[in-house]
């Protein structure tokens, strides 16, 4: 019903936010979230069990892309992204490190 699917929307917002960042923890979340609506059986929780390991995994790539194309997005709106040594970079040239150059500067 959908008193059911509002109550499960409330606790899951309420119980995930400190699960992030912990590897494991959504199951945990999910769990928890569960058990607050008595008419959705916990037990189905198992068959999550065997593939929350891969889908934690995944969900790691996930948030590590996401912080990479952040990353790159702001250093291009701030006018700070070298586009030069970001190519060489991702083509696979050899690039020496910014410290080197730096130093080199100085000098």
């Amino acid at each position: 019903t959908l008193e059911h699917e509002l109550i499960v929307l409330a606790v899951a917002m309420l119980t995930s936010k400190g699960a992030s960042g912990v590897t494991g923890a959504g199951f945990i979340t999910l769990a928890a979230t569960l058990a607050a609506v008595p008419e959705i059986p916990v037990a189905g929780m198992a068959l999550i069990l065997g593939i929350d390991r891969f889908m934690s995994e995944c969900r790691a790539l996930t948030n590590i892309t996401g912080n990479a194309v952040a990353t790159l997005v702001v250093a291009r709106w701030e006018g700070e992204l070298d586009l030069e040594r970001l190519n060489a970079v991702l083509d696979g040239k050899d690039v020496p490190p910014l410290v080197a150059e730096a130093q080199a500067a100085r000098i």
